[in-house]
């Protein structure tokens, strides 16, 4: 089925602001302020007494450094645990959304977990050097495995499994989506800078008001994505149902 991007950005947008895109939000946002108060934590602990006291790391925990780096560790398992349940919860059905049931946490987790981190890997090194070598084609890669974790978490695909399944629902909407990236980005970057304007009278404030905003926008932008998927399965309402055939030619962008 053909992306209509006005269709993903204005009812993926109602997808995440739900109950269950807010509680997302909430648990993000105490994500990624754990991760950076401990990440920020250990580094304060290896500087030099007087640039410690100089806050200009920003939010940092009060804990030792060995047990800051466990909480990053373990901050870091729960963000992909996180990213995994979130294309659970927002690829269903309007109506569901007002709840968050636990079984969108652990449903085949393990599994899961291991695949997101395998198919991250070969991606962000596919992407790299797609873009070290003549910039076009690392931006071609990351468009073709935009929904890899959509097909982990949702269609319980394997890392491998995942590369291919994204390339197919790619393929023919990739100008799309590509537009839909950039437009995302934009209203992302914007909303976030707000928080470095913050950081000029507290970089500790200026951290967790952008960490606030990121965490929004990051639902947001799941949302988004999560309604340009069901588009192109051609499961969303009114799309005729069942699952589009994928594009025959997979260069076709």
């Amino acid at each position: 089925m053909s992306l209509q991007i006005g269709d993903a950005l204005g009812d993926g947008i109602r997808r995440s602001l739900t109950y269950s895109g807010g509680v997302l939000m909430v648990l993000t946002f105490v994500y990624q302020l754990l991760f950076l108060g401990s990440v920020n934590a250990v580094f304060i602990d290896i500087l030099p007494p007087e640039a410690q006291q100089s806050g200009q790391l920003g939010f940092a925990l009060p804990v030792p450094a060995a047990v800051a780096s466990v909480i990053a560790v373990v901050g870091l398992a729960f963000g992909v645990v996180l990213y995994i349940a979130a294309t659970r919860a927002l690829t269903r059905e309007q109506s569901e959304l007002n709840s968050l049931p636990g079984e969108l946490f652990t449903r085949r987790m393990g599994r899961a977990f291991i695949s997101s981190i395998g198919a991250n890997i070969i991606v962000t090194i596919a992407v790299t050097i797609g873009f070290i070598l003549l910039f076009v084609p690392g931006i071609f890669l990351a468009i073709s495995f935009i929904f890899v974790i959509f097909a982990i978490g949702v269609e319980d695909e394997r890392a491998m499994d995942s590369l291919s399944r994204s390339w197919e629902l790619a393929s023919g909407n990739r100008w799309g989506l590509f537009a839909l990236g950039l437009i995302v980005g934009v209203i992302t970057a914007v909303g976030s800078s707000i928080g470095s304007v913050a950081s000029f009278v507290s970089p500790a404030a200026g951290q967790v008001l952008s960490l606030a905003l990121t965490s929004v926008f990051a639902i947001i932008s799941y949302g988004i994505l999560a309604d340009a998927y069901l588009q192109v399965r051609g499961e969303k309402p009114g799309s005729g149902g069942g699952t589009t055939e994928p594009t025959s030619d997979p260069e076709a962008l």
